[in-house]
């Protein structure tokens, strides 16, 4: 009965949103110093966005259904088809926000595992937001989407959660989507670049956190084009699950468009041990491009096992494998020349040295015994940095953190990304712009006895708004 009273409660104070219009009375404050911050100064930091010009909670017009939430851009949730126990508090409590995740700790992917762990850590820095500290809560599912999906209905049903950040994986968010947005909770940045996640209109508590992999794909095209031209040939090894198949579709469809033949290609298990001999099958091709479709340890594998062949092709690698320390340096000059599209900044990238966020997470890290290299702590901070201003934006609204104002701050977010390549936007509006992540850059790996950098070899690509929405 209380959480029902709550649902009530949530309508009437949304509609209160008619007549008054959210403020921000901090309007000109800085944004939290990056290097060795402290505590008070970050909790206290205004987000970038402005919390003014978020959208209204529900139409103007006095016959519109108070159950149908306007998120902006379109998108809109209906609370009439949420679970009669609903609370759209939930994991929010007097001195906690408490959010999940469910990642491999185990496993080919487990070097992924520790994005929660830096999720915390950042948090640990920033301090109280609305006056309560960030909780996170992850378990270990090793890359086997039954076991995220374990995680995630136990963590729902004793965990208290406000909803969950970070779970990885194409096939693992998909076997969780619909479970979450049935119960109406909130699942954000999920670390996986399916095109799905793009989709307001049929999943609005669902949002990605990494560049599409179509956009990825037509970068590659295009680069391919720009290096070699018409009549390039290529060897694609691709992951055999959902993001793999988005991946080998999206670029034989542009490859078409930009004359490039696709001469053989490879889907390999997601839970083998190696794809040494996937690559050696690709290689009898002697194609002019490699496509490392691929992430975690296979990356480095293909790439090692390519390097030792008498093949000497263009490598193209997802951008999920960009860590220079948990990837490359194992490989060593194996790696040198490699290419991706790069959408943050490597902490362990030897020519960011000097880059003030690089500086604020390392600093970070090493102040908490932590070693920035030593898996991906550091990739959390990125995720951590959005979430922190998704929570900020909510805290603006009238109602402050909920679940409602939590996707209603994610579908309208705008700010500038410190841990961004180019300190990019990352900006989203519902069904009109639905995809967070649409700026990154051409870099090629190059290894030196002084360390591994990535350097530019094109500006930063800037689609920001033009990839619409999943479908449209």
């Amino acid at each position: 009965m209380l959480k029902s009273w709550r649902i009530l409660l949530a309508v009437v104070t949304l509609l209160a949103l008619l007549v008054t219009s959210c403020s921000n009375d901090a309007d000109d404050e800085a944004g939290p110093a990056l290097v060795q911050p402290t505590a008070e100064a970050m909790a206290e930091t205004t987000p970038m966005s402005d919390a003014t010009d978020m959208p209204e909670a529900s139409s103007v017009n006095d016959d519109a259904d108070p159950t149908v939430i306007e998120l902006g851009g379109g998108a809109t949730i209906n609370l009439s088809e949420c679970p009669e126990e609903w609370d759209n508090y939930a994991g929010v409590t007097e001195t906690e926000i408490r959010v999940g995740s469910s990642l491999p700790r185990s496993g080919a992917l487990a070097g992924f595992g520790t994005v929660a762990d830096g999720l915390s850590l950042y948090f640990e820095d920033v301090g109280l937001i609305d006056g309560r500290k960030v909780v996170m809560i992850s378990r270990d599912d090793g890359y086997v989407p039954a076991r995220t999906v374990t995680n995630v209905e136990e963590m729902i049903d004793v965990e208290n959660l406000l909803g969950f950040a970070g779970i990885l994986g194409s096939p693992n968010n998909l076997a969780v989507r619909d479970v979450l947005n049935e119960n109406c909770i909130p699942q954000l940045f999920n670390l996986t670049g399916l095109p799905d996640w793009g989709d307001p209109n049929n999943y609005p508590w669902t949002t990605g956190g990494l560049m599409s992999y179509d956009t990825e794909a037509r970068a590659w095209c295009q680069h391919i084009a720009d290096e070699i031209g018409e009549g390039a040939t290529a060897a694609v090894l691709a992951l055999g699950n959902d993001a793999g198949e988005a991946w080998r579709v999206a670029f034989n469809d542009c490859a078409v468009e930009h004359g490039i033949e696709v001469v053989d290609e490879v889907s390999h298990d997601p839970q083998a041990e190696s794809v040494g001999s996937n690559v050696i099958t690709l290689a009898a091709s002697d194609a002019d491009v490699f496509i490392v479709a691929s992430s975690g340890a296979f990356c480095p594998q293909a790439v090692a096992t390519a390097a030792s062949l008498e093949w000497d092709p263009l490598v193209l690698v997802s951008n999920g494998c960009q860590s220079i320390a948990l990837f490359w340096s194992p490989v060593g000059p194996a790696a040198n020349g490699i290419r991706m599209i790069n959408t943050q900044k490597d902490v362990s990238d030897a020519s960011l040295v000097d880059d003030e966020w690089v500086q604020f997470v390392r600093g970070s890290l090493q102040d908490k015994g932590v070693d920035p290299e030593a898996a991906s702590h550091a990739l959390g901070y990125v995720f951590a940095e959005m979430l922190h201003q998704v929570l900020l934006d909510a805290s603006k609204l009238d109602g402050g953190i909920n679940r409602i104002n939590v996707m209603r701050a994610m579908w309208q977010l705008d700010f500038m990304a410190r841990g961004a390549i180019g300190n990019s936007l990352r900006r989203m509006n519902g069904a009109y712009d639905s995809y967070l992540v649409e700026a990154g850059r051409m870099e090629e790996l190059v290894v030196t006895q002084e360390g591994a950098y990535y350097m530019p070899v094109s500006d930063v690509i800037v689609l920001e708004g033009t990839t619409g929405t999943f479908g449209g």
